[in-house]
C-alpha cells in the first residue's frame, strides 16, 4: 500500500478485541497518510484509523515550543 507513494510498511500485527490487524506504516509526510486513509476508506473494503505516532525528538521539539493558551472563562 504505501510503497506506491513513497512509504513502506514498517510492522503488521494481528489483534484480539477491537482491532484485527495493526500496521506501522513509514510514510513521507501526513498528506500522504491522508491520501492512503481516503482510499482505503472510499473502498468501503475496510474500517480504519490512523493514529500519527511522533519520535522522541519531535516530543522534544514540541516540549520547548511556547504555546499560547488561555482556558474559556477566565
Amino acid at each position: 500500500m504505501g510503497c506506491f507513494i513513497g512509504g513502506q510498511v514498517e510492522a503488521m500485527s494481528f489483534a484480539f478485541g477491537e482491532d484485527d490487524i495493526v500496521l506501522i506504516v513509514d510514510l513521507p509526510d501526513p498528506v500522504s497518510m491522508a491520501a492512503v486513509s481516503l482510499t482505503v476508506k472510499a473502498s468501503g473494503a475496510l474500517h480504519t484509523r490512523a493514529t500519527p505516532l511522533l519520535t522522541l525528538d519531535e516530543i522534544d521539539e514540541a516540549a520547548r515550543r511556547q504555546v499560547t493558551f488561555r482556558s474559556p472563562g477566565t
